[in-house]
């Protein structure tokens, strides 16, 4: 199985760097209510459970990563080691926002179907799958250093990485009704990144 964040090696270098806030869910917020259950997923120090938490919602914050759990765990006791890739430990229907900012792009395309499902699976009907993943402009980044796998899936630099466009989000969230996908620009840790927001719904 690919390691798709070896030895916790980004938040070993990342923890003590300031992170840019680009709180984006902010302008999303009129399709959000002021109170129910969110799944953090891949919630790394936690900036967007903090905004969740903000506006009413219990929050499960989930990440692989122990040294980011660690300062989620500061502010929010509902904090749990998770790798997407396995089945999630929720029952059907739990949550009523799934939240998955800059994680669910690690992955082979049979992987990133099987997590998607999942997502699917644990939302209440109704419920709100929202989140980000990068867009295919970061290609001009790596494609100097990066080995194709696969269609937009790549190897890079010791990391696995999956650039989407909107196609590729549309085909993924097929079993859900799409409310919003906008192309947005951010940095990083310094670093600039072009990304796809997602809004959709569970059938």
């Amino acid at each position: 199985m690919i390691d798709y964040f070896k030895n916790d090696d980004y938040w070993k270098e990342n923890i003590n760097k300031p992170l840019e806030e680009d709180l984006w869910i902010d302008e999303y917020k009129n399709y959000l209510d002021t109170n129910g259950l969110c799944l953090d997923l891949g919630c790394g120090i936690g900036q967007y459970t903090k905004r969740f938490m903000e506006y009413g919602y219990s929050v499960i914050s989930a990440d692989i990563s122990s040294i980011a759990l660690n300062k989620v765990r500061e502010f929010n006791n509902m904090a749990i080691m998770l790798d997407m890739r396995d089945v999630m430990p929720f029952y059907d229907g739990t949550f009523d926002v799934v939240f998955a900012n800059l994680s669910i792009h690690y992955f082979s395309d049979k992987e990133t179907k099987k997590i998607i499902s999942e997502v699917n699976r644990v939302l209440k009907p109704g419920g709100l799958f929202i989140g980000s993943v990068n867009g295919m402009e970061g290609y001009e980044a790596i494609k100097d250093t990066a080995e194709p796998l696969d269609y937009h899936f790549y190897f890079n630099l010791d990391k696995y990485i999956r650039l989407f466009n909107q196609s590729d989000l549309k085909n993924y969230l097929y079993e859900f009704n799409i409310l919003r996908l906008d192309n947005r620009e951010t940095v990083r840790f310094g670093r600039k990144k072009n990304q796809i927001i997602f809004v959709a719904r569970k059938r």
